[in-house]
């Protein structure tokens, strides 16, 4: 007869914590952070819309005057950062709606067959 081993604790996780919250702010710290971030998101949404209107005639052309019209207003590492974030997000977009089109005509398809089938 095989014996039961004892039973055991699993080792704990080990790994590292990050967090991101940031504490021990004043209150001009907090207004100086919303300025910020209402500022580079105003940059962000203006240049979403832009890269929008471009559609697929994006090129690295249009890329880097975004990016020049950008750094102007903030840094050429934070235009890069938007122009880069704004791009991922557009193509993000665009991969959803595609596939959305996909699961529609795939449901059309399915339609199609069942009404092609004889009654009875």
């Amino acid at each position: 007869m095989r014996q039961i081993a004892r039973p055991f604790v699993a080792d704990a996780v080990s790994g590292v914590c990050i967090r991101d919250r940031l504490k021990g702010l004043t209150a001009k710290d907090d207004a100086v952070l919303r300025l910020v971030g209402g500022h580079l998101g105003s940059l962000a949404s203006r240049d979403l819309a832009r890269r929008v209107a471009d559609g697929l005639e994006h090129s690295a052309g249009t890329w880097s005057a975004r990016k020049r019209d950008l750094s102007p207003e903030s840094s050429s590492r934070w235009a890069g950062s938007i122009t880069k974030a704004t791009h991922d997000q557009w193509g993000l977009s665009r991969r959803a709606q595609w596939q959305h089109l996909q699961t529609l005509e795939a449901g059309i398809a399915t339609v199609r067959h069942r009404l092609a089938l004889p009654l009875g």
